[in-house]
Parts: C-alpha cells; structure tokens; sequence
C-alpha cells in the first residue's frame, strides 16, 4: 500500500467522488464500447487527480492499482470488524473502526456496512453476492456462521424500525441448530431479501447525501466551466478585434481616397503648369524672332547712299 500512502487525502477523496458519479470503474465492461468508455473515464480521472496540488502524480494504470489496493484493504478491515461483531458473544468490534471514506468505499462496490456500537457505522454488512456463493458451496462449517450473521443482524436492528415489522420467528433458528441440514446459498439470500424492508427508512439520509454530492459539481465540471468562460471571452474579444480591424480598414480607404484624389489634382497642376510654360516658350521664341527681324531692318536702313 505505498502507493495509497503517497496519495493525499484531497486526492482520495476526488477519486470516491468519481467513482459515485461514474461507478465502480474496475468492474468488467461489456463489449469494445464499454472498455473504451471505462479507459476514458480513468484517464480522465488520472487527470483531475495530478492536477491537485499537493498530491502525486501517476499514470491512468497506476491509480487503477491504488484504487484496487484500497478496495482490498476495505473489504478485509470490515471483514475482521463484521467477525469481531457476529463472533461468539457479539459485542463491539476491537479494532478500529471504517472512517468515512472506507464506508463510502464499501458502498460503491456494492457492499453494505457493518452493525455495532460505533457512531458512524451502518448495518448490514455483507461480502460480495460471487465470493458468498462460492464460500458456501465449497465448506459447510461457514454457511451456519453466514445465516447466525444475518439472525444477529435483523434481532438488533428490529426495535429500531417502527415502519416496517419483521416476523423474528420466521427467520431465526432452533437452539438444535448442528442437527439441521446446511443451508444453501439460496437460503443466505433469502434471508438477506427479508432483512431489505429495513433499509429504505435508514438509507433515505444517505440518499439525500448521494444526491447532494451528485449535485455538487465535480472539479472536472468546474473546469469545464471555466474552459466554456475563457472560450466565450476569447470570441468576444475576437469579434471586438475584428470589428476595430473592419473599422481601421474604411478609415485607411478613406484616406488613401483622397490621396489619390490630391495626387490627380497635382497633375493636373503639374499639366497645367508645362503648358503655360510651353507657351512662355513659344512666345519667347516668336518675340526674339521679331526683334531680330527689326534689327536686320534697321540695319539695312542705315546702309542705304543717302
């Protein structure tokens, strides 16, 4: 169990809350879908669990095994506690008693809590439906300690239920108890039917509790959430960006507009301008060209015989 030690508490109790949510992820999946489905679920929650600050990082397949671990380790805590309750005797258990998280362990795999005198302890503990079966099936000397379990069980709880009346001499046993033929597994179960009516009644706070943590959002949620938030501000501000550009764009058309409405009037200036001075040139031209013919003239007179 070093890897469970190595993991926070923070860390523990985000996975409880996604096994709630999602199931037992360890149990057999059904068809390519469903182990498609379940390897997605537990890298997923691979990834909620390395993002706690504080904890330890691991892979997809080694939170598997820490959560297998756990289980293990639940199961066999509240074996020896159901034992120490239902020994010969009864009485409270000696060693200590399941915390919170190990009964919320027991209830996603689907086995119920113990009976005793600890404070936050439920009734009814039971193994697995599989491995009673093949207990019983396989010795005999076991299957009268699993029916006095349940006798045990269903005498302490009776004065408690004041909804529900169960008949305790239908379903307790002669003192003669040796000389009665061994139950079989049918019968485990049908005792453990008749005890069900109890449960509903002491259930319904827990219910209510499931249904709070349900509600509640995961931090997977959270940051969904938070990813939906920047992803709508970052849109926003890109439409904000897109309209300045659109905006900038017609300012800078505008301008270049009249630019080249400057640049045609300049050359038309321009234009203007060389024909005036072509004209300048050609009356320059014309004025000399009759000075020089005066000049000649009056030349030409002063050469004259008087």
């Amino acid at each position: 169990m070093e890897s469970r030690l190595r993991a926070s508490p923070e860390q523990f109790s985000l996975l409880i809350e996604f096994m709630e949510s999602h199931g037992d992820l360890s149990r057999p999946q059904m068809g390519l879908q469903g182990k498609v489905r379940s390897e997605g679920l537990w890298q997923e929650l691979a990834e909620i669990l390395n993002a706690v600050g504080g904890g330890i990082n691991k892979t997809a397949d080694k939170w598997k095994r820490v959560w297998s671990d756990w289980k293990t380790k639940t199961k066999k805590k509240a074996s020896v506690i159901n034992r120490d309750i239902h020994g010969t005797g009864g009485g409270p258990s000696r060693g200590k008693p399941l915390s919170r998280l190990e009964e919320r362990v027991l209830r996603i795999i689907g086995v119920s809590s113990i009976t005793g005198n600890q404070a936050v302890q439920e009734a009814g503990f039971q193994e697995e439906p599989q491995p009673q079966v093949r207990h019983a099936a396989d010795t005999t000397d076991t299957v009268p300690s699993l029916v006095d379990e349940t006798e045990f069980t269903i005498i302490e709880i009776a004065p408690e239920s004041t909804s529900t009346s169960v008949p305790v001499p239908d379903i307790t046993v002669p003192p003669n108890r040796p000389d009665s033929p061994v139950p079989g597994p049918s019968n485990c179960r049908t005792v453990q039917r008749e005890r069900s009516p109890i449960s509903p009644g002491a259930s319904t706070p827990r219910r209510h509790r499931v249904r709070q943590r349900r509600l509640r959002q995961t931090p997977f949620d959270r940051a969904t959430s938070e990813f939906v938030a920047i992803e709508k501000n970052r849109l926003r501000l890109e439409q904000e960006r897109e309209t300045r550009q659109h905006n900038l764009d017609m300012e800078r058309l505008k301008i270049e507009a009249e630019r080249v409405k400057m640049e045609a009037d300049r050359v038309r200036v321009e234009e203007a301008r060389l024909a005036i001075e072509a004209d300048l040139l050609a009356s320059n031209q014309t004025l000399s060209s009759q000075i020089t013919s005066l000049i000649s003239l009056l030349e030409t007179r002063d050469l004259r015989p008087s």
